[in-house]
């Protein structure tokens, strides 16, 4: 089988989408599939490679086309470069065709249009879809004419079927993955603490995940306000970067923004902590319906207490028993939920979350879309 992985993106990154191609493709390699993975060049792709980026265990056979690095300059400069890597991956799938090389194509949407013509080249085209999509005549063309369509949860699944209607037999459900990897040899809470220069003796919840105004951060502020007696760590950016998103400039003394971290450092943190938080609000489509967040398996592998918030988007990935569920933007709800997460753990919740993370591990998401192909 060989597949030509299609991104319409700057890789390599430390943005979650980053992670999650660099982890199915070496997913895809470590299931001794052809994989060939196109990107546009740009300077991130100049200096790095996925493996290294990444600390990958496997190299990453990688084509890069001539592109323009304006993604991150606007809308406009980036529908240009976007635009550009349509013309320039569309000439490359061609003379592969021409040359008589059979393959399947697959893409993620890293935009709402990139992946439209892709179904004209000549090959099966499978594609991620991690959101709904605009209805226009290029993806419902692009609806009509995918293979496989593999979508993150149950929520864009039926949207998708309901706006374009798609058959759900040209569906899988996938939700990201998790290394299990780098859950192999954890230490102990005391060992990362001292590591990681945090307080033997506190009650700590933790989040970690980049900063974006739809998820909701600054509900963190208020419900550390509720529950003083607990430390509340933030990993994934700098407290500049936090109150900017969240607009709060006075933060409690027991909420605590740790900066980032690489993604192989992640176990760490996690080790770390008492409980896991997991967020969504209401005021936004992406974090109350069509997130599927890659911390929820990593989250399940530490064996951690898990809070999360109750929306369509969650409940759709997490056992309604397998998390302490808060109300969505009701800070004391988040602040209570979190203490009973930390005065009754649950060794069988955490033990049943442990055999999901090891059903949702990368390697088997990728058995289970390539059973397909």
């Amino acid at each position: 089988m060989k597949i030509v992985y299609i991104v319409n993106a700057r890789l390599p990154n430390k943005k979650a989408y980053g992670i999650q191609v660099a982890k199915m493709c070496e997913a895809f390699v470590e299931a001794e599939i052809d994989l060939e993975l196109v990107i546009p060049r740009t300077h991130a792709s100049s200096i790095a490679t996925l493996k290294d980026a990444y600390k990958l265990r496997v190299d990453i056979p990688t084509t890069i086309l001539p592109g323009l690095d304006l993604y991150a300059s606007g809308r406009i400069p980036f529908f240009i470069s976007s635009c550009v890597f349509i013309i320039t991956s569309s000439i490359y799938l061609l003379w592969k065709r021409m040359r008589g090389e059979g393959c399947i194509v697959y893409t993620i949407d890293m935009d709402t249009f990139s992946f439209s013509l892709l179904p004209l080249l000549g090959f099966p085209v499978v594609a991620e879809m991690h959101d709904i999509k605009p209805c226009n005549i290029f993806t419902r063309f692009f609806f009509k004419h995918v293979k496989l369509l593999v979508v993150t949860n149950t929520q864009i699944r039926d949207a998708l079927c309901d706006r374009f209607d798609i058959s759900s037999d040209k569906t899988i459900i996938e939700p990201n993955g998790v290394d299990l990897d780098l859950f192999a040899h954890a230490s102990s809470q005391g060992e990362v603490r001292k590591r990681l220069h945090i307080p033997q003796d506190k009650k700590i919840a933790l989040y970690v995940g980049r900063f974006y105004e739809w998820k909701g951060l600054d509900i963190l502020v208020d419900a550390a306000k509720q529950a003083p007696a607990l430390d509340w760590y933030v990993v994934g950016d700098t407290t500049e970067v936090f109150t900017k998103v969240t607009g709060r400039t006075s933060l409690p003394a027991n909420l605590h923004i740790a900066g980032e971290c690489e993604p192989s450092d992640v176990p760490l943190w996690l080790a770390a902590a008492d409980t896991l938080l997991i967020l969504g609000t209401k005021h936004n489509d992406q974090s109350y319906r069509h997130t599927a967040p890659m911390k929820v398996y990593e989250y399940m592998a530490a064996r951690r207490p898990i809070v999360a918030s109750h929306t369509p988007a969650l409940t759709s990935i997490i056992g309604e028993s397998d998390a302490i569920w808060y109300e969505p933007d009701d800070a004391e709800s988040l602040a209570r939920a979190t203490e009973r997460a930390i005065t009754e753990p649950n060794p069988n919740t955490m033990e049943r979350n442990l055999r999901s993370a090891q059903a949702h591990s990368w390697a088997a998401r990728v058995d289970r879309i390539t059973s397909l192909f």
